[in-house]
């Protein structure tokens, strides 16, 4: 199993920050321990040559002169110019004289030429670390010898054994209180991304729904936000892909309802041709009215869907002229009288319309979009019933109304009346292919206008749709 990021995150940071408090421990270990050793040194030596000057007084013999604590416990070897021992004084088991002697030779020549010496050394023969000093022994200004203080290093640094625990102990607890904040922090950081994990768990299983809470606005949190984003566009993608599968079902149970009928019918009547069956010739001519009259309907189904895939495609291009609506309104009228007369309906037009300024559209898509909404009209009203056309201008353009006060639509169905293949008539039992309205809506959406309508039941139904002013285009161009 791979490691977290947050663990090696976390372990990285531990790694560093253990490194950190060792090195400092040593660091100052080291400091500490030279600058203790540097001013013992210093003391030393003041010792020492308060020590010469009595050595000399109590007649070259350190017998009862070495007093303090710091020289009993060291050893002190002194020489006269010969480079002989003349007096010594330690108690170190481990030494010897002849030890200390040899260890001490290549000193002893440098001191009595006045120098002096003085640091942490190793001597030969000595297998510790010592704290080495020598100073010149005078009498009347002149070097009569040389004496030298050895003192194994750590017996002068064990008073800092308490320091170097304080130390230690205060690292340690320093550690501890940046690592437990530290993993707090790493952890609330690394949140985000391991929600970002199982989200996009989530999101390979299909779960499109899923989405990240932004705790910050950071860079996790920019990246947080792009990707509720991106869970928001496959979401929308997704949906779409639904609705336009549902959608080519419909369409292609619709297809299947609508060319069912005059199919069946067609075949029906064929079979009944076909049957040796003596058929009067009133009846042939019935028969063969009928097989005319499917087949029309099957025509104008196939033309009707060609037309609504061809707008859909975007592969039709309207172009746009200089139209007058009186001339409209006065064609369509024209072709609707004949048909309300024999109706019984009502059927009128605005008288305003010679008031009405040139319009930009494509003239011939107006009168089939009229032609569509009449016929619809026409449809759902009943005799001694009342279509009309309303024409008004608005400041930029002209709003083109078809009225009836037939059956009227009902609020569920009023979002999909555009939709193909959709009808009010759940049982598709009216006349119709279902597809005029949506042939209606693309033709305005081409021509760059609006359609709408307003309905309700019982009282009627308007469907609206607006053509621009010419004067209006003029200006904008």
């Amino acid at each position: 199993m791979k490691e977290s990021i947050f663990k090696r995150l976390f372990k990285i940071i531990i790694i560093t920050a253990v490194g950190a408090v060792v090195a400092t421990i040593f660091f100052c270990s080291f400091t500490v321990k030279q600058y203790f050793l540097s001013v013992n040194m210093n003391e030393i030596k003041q010792e020492i040559n308060t020590l010469a000057i009595k050595f000399v007084e109590n007649g070259a013999s350190l017998n009862g002169i070495v007093e303090s604590d710091l020289m009993k416990s060291a050893i002190i070897q002194c020489y006269d110019k010969s480079r002989n021992e003349i007096s010594s004084e330690y108690n170190h088991e481990s030494f010897t004289d002849e030890t200390i002697n040899e260890a001490l030779d290549p000193y002893i020549g440098t001191v009595l030429k006045g120098n002096s010496v003085k640091g942490v050394t190793k001597l030969y023969g000595v297998g510790d670390d010592v704290v080495l000093v020598g100073e010149p022994i005078k009498q009347d200004g002149k070097i009569i010898g040389a004496m030298f203080f050895i003192k194994i290093a750590y017996q002068l640094t064990s008073s800092l054994k308490g320091f170097y625990i304080v130390l230690g102990v205060s690292m340690i607890l320093s550690l501890i209180s940046i690592i437990i904040p530290l993993y707090i922090f790493i952890k609330r950081m690394i949140k985000p991304l391991d929600n970002m994990t199982s989200a996009t768990i989530d999101m390979a299983k299909g779960k499109f729904s899923t989405r990240i809470e932004q705790y910050k606005e950071d860079e996790i949190g920019e990246l947080t936000s792009a990707f509720n984003y991106l869970a928001s566009k496959l979401q929308e993608n997704d949906e779409q892909a639904k609705l336009l599968e549902q959608t080519r079902r419909d369409y292609i149970a619709n297809i299947s309802h609508e060319l069912k009928t005059p199919v069946a019918s067609i075949r029906a009547i064929g079979e009944t041709l076909n049957d040796d069956i003596f058929l009067e010739r009133i009846d042939r001519k019935k028969y063969y009215s009928m097989i005319l009259r499917e087949s029309m309907r099957l025509e104008l189904l196939i033309e009707d869907m060609l037309e609504l895939s061809r707008l859909q495609s975007g592969n039709v291009a309207l172009e746009k002229s200089f139209v007058s609506i009186e001339e409209i309104i006065h064609q369509v009228v024209d072709e609707f009288e004949v048909r309300a007369d024999d109706l019984d309906i009502n059927f009128n037009a605005s008288n305003n319309l010679k008031d009405i300024p040139m319009l930009v559209t494509n003239k011939n898509r107006i009168i089939q979009v009229l032609v569509i909404l009449l016929d619809n009209a026409f449809k759902f009203t009943e005799a001694e019933g009342n279509v009309n056309i309303e024409v008004e201008e608005e400041e930029e353009f002209v709003r083109v109304s078809v009225c009836d006060n037939g059956h009227g639509i009902d609020k569920s169905d009023m979002p999909f009346i555009f939709d193909r293949f959709y009808k009010v008539d759940k049982a598709h039992s009216s006349i119709g292919t279902g597809i005029g309205l949506s042939i209606a809506y693309e033709i305005m959406k081409h021509l760059d206008e609006n359609i709408y309508v307003k309905s309700e039941i019982g009282k009627g139904s308007k469907f609206i749709f607006t053509i621009k002013k010419a004067c209006v285009l003029k200006h904008s161009i």
